[in-house]
């Protein structure tokens, strides 16, 4: 008896062989940023993306989750890592799992893919003990605040900046 829809994707931990596709699946993420934001973010290649890239599929308190469709394609990523307990003595302490980055093809949207990808990194954080998940959205992102939003995500804070008169 199927409990709904097929899945268009199944997901998957990344390995080291994947970091290529990995970073053509973040091309489009990373041009919407800088493309929003030109200020703050800036194109990085060669050995510092690729020590990025890898550390999110070799240390264990990282992980990178795939999507891969039926071809064999990628449909989309999430990076996400734990976070020790803060050093504030006021914050009680709690392991967190921290969503970094999620992608999907455009072709592959709306099906379901990118909350494939969390599920998956929420049974990974709550295998790990993470009792809370934490992520960050840009201001200006919208589509991505109602897609965490329809997760169930709520803002608990905002982050506010004022430029120096150099950095104008």
């Amino acid at each position: 008896m199927s409990c709904g829809p097929p899945s268009v994707a199944t997901v998957r931990r990344a390995v080291a062989e994947d970091l290529n596709a990995i970073g053509a699946l973040l091309e489009e993420v990373d041009e919407l940023h800088r493309s929003a934001l030109p200020w703050l973010f800036r194109r990085v290649g060669g050995s510092e993306q690729t020590a990025f890239r890898a550390a999110f599929v070799s240390k264990s308190d990282h992980a990178t989750f795939l999507a891969v469709a039926a071809d064999g394609s990628f449909a989309g990523v999430l990076y996400a890592f734990l976070r020790p307990p803060a050093r504030a003595p006021i914050v009680k302490p709690a392991i967190v799992l921290e969503l970094d980055t999620l992608a999907v093809k455009p072709s592959f949207r709306r099906q379901g893919i990118g909350k494939q990808l969390v599920d998956a990194a929420l049974g990974w954080g709550g295998l790990a003990g993470a009792t809370r998940t934490e992520l960050g959205v840009y201001d200006f992102n919208q589509p991505a605040r109602a897609f965490w939003a329809s997760l169930g995500f709520q803002v608990l804070s905002y982050r506010m900046i004022r430029h120096s008169e150099a950095d104008a």
